[in-house]
């Protein structure tokens, strides 16, 4: 199975604001985010927030569809909300770790429950990035360079 790459350093800068590098001489693919929420209006606005700054993104409405996204494809970024219906965000975090394993520090978790002591417990044994819903997209941006750094 193919592993996921690194963000590029101009899909970053894009998100830091920063001027982008120079071109190289071999353009890079967009960054591929796989976004899991049962909230269609949710999906919809971070969806064309990451589109804006060029990612791909493939949305999906519970854990399920997204075990079906992981197996067909693998993606740089995993933004999971924690509470969907069918699989929630614990148990498709475990499930995508153990068939990609690469995968564990590409998850940006979403959720409106952050004081739920389970969830908490959770979060600190895997050491989350976590946005507390609901946030400013300007948290987001934040969120996703954290998932960054981890990856460097």
């Amino acid at each position: 199975m193919p592993s996921t790459t690194c963000p590029s350093p101009e899909a970053l800068d894009l998100l830091s604001g920063a001027q982008p590098a120079l071109p190289s001489a071999t353009p890079r693919a967009p960054l591929r985010v796989l976004l899991l929420d049962d909230q269609e209006d949710f999906r919809d606005v971070i969806s064309e927030y990451l589109l804006a700054q060029h990612f791909r993104v493939t949305q999906v409405s519970n854990g399920a569809e997204g075990l079906r996204a992981i197996l067909r494809d693998t993606y740089d970024l995993i933004i999971c909300d924690m509470m969907m219906p069918k699989v929630g965000g614990e148990m498709f975090y475990w499930a995508v770790t153990r068939v990609r394993p690469a995968a564990r520090l590409r998850f940006l978790f979403i959720t409106g429950h952050e004081n739920e002591p389970t969830i908490q417990h959770f979060f600190k044994r895997i050491d989350a990035t976590v946005l507390v819903k609901p946030f400013q997209l300007e948290e987001l941006k934040g969120a996703l360079l954290a998932v960054d750094r981890k990856l460097r």
